[in-house]
This record gives C-alpha cells, structure tokens and sequence, in this order.
C-alpha cells in the first residue's frame, strides 16, 4: 500500500478505533463481493462458559452454540476444548448505511459514514412473544447512565409472576438498560448495553436490543444522532467471495409460520439466478442442520 494523505488517514482511523474497542469485530469492506471477515478457532479456559468465550471474541451465543454442535452449553467448558468462532460473515442485502441489525443471526453491523469499514457486534434481541420491530427507524438520542422506565405491558407481566417493577430504576449498577442506551424512532424500543452479560446473542429482552458493555460504549461513542438504524430478519444470505458462491445459513426465528428454510434458500438463490444450487451437499447439510457458517457451494 502506497501510504499516500487519504491511505495515511485510513490507518489511522483503523488505528483509533482499535484503542476505542476492546472486542468489536472491525472489518474492511471487500474491493469484489461481499463476504468480510475470516473463521478463527479458540480455546476454552478452565470453567470458562460459552457466555464467557462469546465476550472474549465478541461472539453471540447462539452464533458459538450453533458452530460448535458438540460443546454442552449448559456446562462449563473443560480446559483446552477447542471451538470453531464464526467471525466469517456475508453482508446484509440492504444499503450499507448507518446500523444494519439482523435478527436471524442475532448481529449487528454499523457502516461509518465515508469509511471502508464494517462493524460488527452480537445482540440479544426480543424474546418469543416480545419481538422487535422491522423496518427502518432512526438513533434520536443518546443517554449515558440512563433510567429505565418499564412499560406497563412489563410491570403487568412481573405482577402475574409475583415480582414487582417500581415506575423507574435509577442509572446504576443495578439498571438493566446498563450504562449507555440508544433511543430510536420506535418508542419504548432502545439499543442498550446491560448489567448481565448472559444471553448476548440470543432471545432475551421485551424487544429492544441488549448488547455488551464494551461494545454499547463504542457505539454510543461514534454513532450521531439521526444515524439510520434498519432491522432485518434474513436467515439465509447469499454472497459472493473471489468469484465463489458463498451461503450462510440460520434458522429461522419462531414467529415465522408457515414459512420453511428450504423455502427461503430457493427464494435467495433464485434472486441470484443460481436455482440450480439447491442440489449441493453444502446446501442441504445446513438445511438439515443450519450452523451459521459462511459456506462455499
């Protein structure tokens, strides 16, 4: 690389963000295609739990789970077990502006204005009967050390439960909204951080979208407000890397009826003039067991 001003500027805007971020997956966007990202394989500390690992690498937990068929989640991780991080993705088909979250991979990528660069960042999104919103929405504030006010569908649910939520929780240690919150358009829905890192990456809020500490205070750093943030539900993507179809696959979420994963592949290999691919081994292989792995077919 030629260090010209604008390659000059580039390194140092990669090398800014690094001392910002202590986990997020930064990545350069690709010249051709659209896949970002490589597979990295890790090892368990003694105890550690996949809750553990996924902050570590900054991986959700079903992502970990999903790629690692063979770990018990529900157990702590014997020393030195050997996992398969999946930190290979294929770019959401939608604009590459602002914050794209999709919801079958449970993840989030956020496209810097004017900048080569992706990030990326597990999210726990609304749990079953609580789901979160699609559509296209906005970041219209940005509340350090917020309060949280639950909504009456929340303190109705936890009075049947026999607990009881107070109006409003103060900001500290004991907020579950954490120390930073995105507001967006949709009222009483926030991207937020946490006081729990359990469950990151899985079905586990009343909507909003919970994220990691460290990864809500980065973003909560560099996003302005009136940032367009766009939610998707796309289990399968296909994409394209050194001239190679790519697929990735997850399953689909509870709330789609009706609706089967064959059914969406050949939807998305037909939009890419590629039917014929639903034959391959690779392809049915995550029908029949969807891993969330980036693929060549």
């Amino acid at each position: 690389m030629i260090l010209n001003k604008k390659n000059l500027f580039f390194l140092m805007f990669v090398q800014l963000l690094c001392t910002w971020i202590s986990h997020a997956t930064t990545l350069v966007l690709p010249a051709a295609g659209n896949v970002v990202g490589e597979i990295q394989y890790g090892l368990a500390e003694a105890n550690e739990t996949i809750d553990e690992i996924g902050r570590r690498f900054d991986v959700g937990y079903y992502e970990l789970v999903r790629a690692n068929p063979r770990i018990d989640a529900r157990q702590s991780l014997i020393a030195n077990s050997r996992l398969v991080i999946p930190t290979q993705y294929i770019l959401p088909n939608v604009p590459r502006k602002g914050i794209v979250i999709n919801l079958a991979e449970y993840r989030l990528y956020y496209f810097p204005e004017n900048e080569n660069v992706v990030i990326s960042f597990p999210v726990g999104i609304g749990r079953k009967g609580w789901s979160t919103p699609l559509g296209v929405t906005k970041i219209v504030a940005k509340e350090a050390n917020p309060k949280w006010r639950p909504t009456e569908r929340l303190r109705l649910e936890a009075e049947k439960n026999g607990d009881f939520l107070p109006d409003e929780f103060p900001s500290g240690p004991y907020n579950p909204l954490g120390q930073h919150a995105l507001r967006l358009g949709w009222p009483t829905f926030l991207i937020h951080g946490t006081n729990r890192i359990n469950g990151i990456g899985s079905r586990v809020s009343a909507g909003c979208l919970r994220m990691f500490p460290d990864d809500i205070e980065y973003l909560f750093r560099m996003v302005p407000i009136g940032t367009p943030v766009r939610v998707i539900n796309e289990p399968v993507k296909i994409g394209k890397q050194d001239g190679a179809w790519m697929v990735q696959v997850h399953p689909l979420l509870s709330e789609q009826l009706g609706v089967s994963l064959k059914s969406e592949v050949e939807r998305q290999l037909k939009g890419h003039d590629i039917p014929n691919l639903i034959h391959s081994k690779v392809i049915q292989n995550e029908l029949k067991y969807p891993t969330g792995i980036v693929r060549k077919i």
